[in-house]
């Protein structure tokens, strides 16, 4: 989808202290060998600062940082992958209530690592479809320090960090024009994070097991037949197919693209996805930072962007492909051509 007059106001973050693996080792929650193979150096961990607060402080930074009225907003969107808060209640409301936003159009977007994307997609065209609604508030945060998840092994390849990104679009120019966003769902492949847990009642209700998403997928290969290489060659194709629509309706090749934002996996896992098939060295991609935070939910690319923009390696000219692929299957794509340094940007490199 072109994205015309979509626009980039500012970024915002919040990431608690790190971790370092090493700990995790020595704690035995990590063997040495996949510490080794994953490459992570660390992930953050917030202890129990709620998901929500996170999200707040990102929120307000984000709109600190652009000068936006709060109240001015015709929409926000709350993106989550693991619970929030109690039973039947909503988080977006509470980033709404505290920060003033007054009656915008509030929803939370549940798709696993994949819920920014698809919260980008819903707020530009939101913004597209009228010329009341300027500007859109997306907001994600996740925090995995609780019985059900553990952080270090549920998600192979994937050590879990704590921590909530926002995204401000508006229509007024911005520090970045979003040049466009495409995703596209592989249904085929719905059960292979499901396994043969049955549907009722939910598991989530039962309290008596832990989310092991490695178990769940080798039961799916067991019992389907299906042959790995053949799934994997799927979705590198797939993910070709996307990238090459982006880039097409933004007008670009990838020789133009300055840096790639990816999933924070392993550094095996982020070279296979996505370094290979686009054909690009890892220097290309983010995952240098990544690999000190952890695999940030649906954080990821947004956080990497913010880190980009902040440590000076991206500016006027450049663009930036955000890149991602989650369950479901879902991959999605979008193109970022940065217009101008923004000056929050340089005063906190400054810092």
């Amino acid at each position: 989808m072109k994205t015309p007059g979509v626009f980039i106001s500012a970024t915002g973050t919040y990431l608690p202290d790190r971790v370092p693996v090493e700990w995790a080792v020595a704690q035995g929650h990590l063997g040495e060998a996949e510490a080794r193979r994953y490459g992570i150096t660390g992930v953050s961990v917030a202890g129990d600062l709620p998901a929500p607060e996170m999200a707040l402080r990102a929120s307000r930074q984000a709109m600190h940082r652009a000068g936006q009225d709060p109240a001015a907003l015709s929409l926000l969107l709350y993106v989550s992958t693991w619970y929030q808060g109690p039973h039947g209640w909503c988080p977006q409301y509470y980033v709404q209530r505290h920060t003033g936003s007054g009656q915008a159009t509030a929803a939370e977007i549940r798709q696993a690592c994949m819920g920014m994307f698809s919260a980008c997609e819903l707020a530009a065209a939101h913004l597209l479809a009228a010329p009341e609604h300027t500007a859109a508030l997306i907001t994600s945060a996740d925090n995995y320090n609780t019985p059900r998840i553990d952080r270090w092994r549920s998600t192979p390849h994937a050590p879990l960090g704590d921590g909530a990104c926002a995204l401000l679009l508006t229509r007024k120019p911005g520090f970045a024009r979003l040049e466009s966003i495409n995703a596209v769902t592989l249904p085929q492949y719905e059960e292979r994070h499901r396994g043969s847990t049955p549907l009722f009642p939910p598991e989530a209700t039962l309290g008596t097991t832990k989310l092991d998403l490695e178990r769940a997928k080798e039961q799916w290969f067991s019992t389907t037949g299906t042959d790995p290489r053949e799934l994997a060659a799927t979705m590198s194709r797939t993910l070709l197919e996307i990238v090459d629509k982006t880039l097409r309706e933004a007008s670009l090749d990838m020789s133009e693209i300055t840096r790639v934002a990816f999933v924070n996996w392993s550094e095996e896992r982020v070279r296979e996805r996505a370094a290979v098939p686009l054909g690009l060295p890892m220097s290309r991609l983010t995952w240098e930072y990544g690999r000190t935070i952890g695999h940030v939910g649906a954080s990821d690319q947004v956080l990497s962007l913010d880190h980009l923009l902040v440590s000076g390696e991206l500016n006027a000219g450049d663009n930036l492909l955000l890149l991602g692929t989650g369950t479901g299957a879902n991959i999605a794509c979008m193109a970022v051509r940065i217009l101008h340094r923004p000056r929050w940007a340089e005063v906190e490199n400054v810092r």
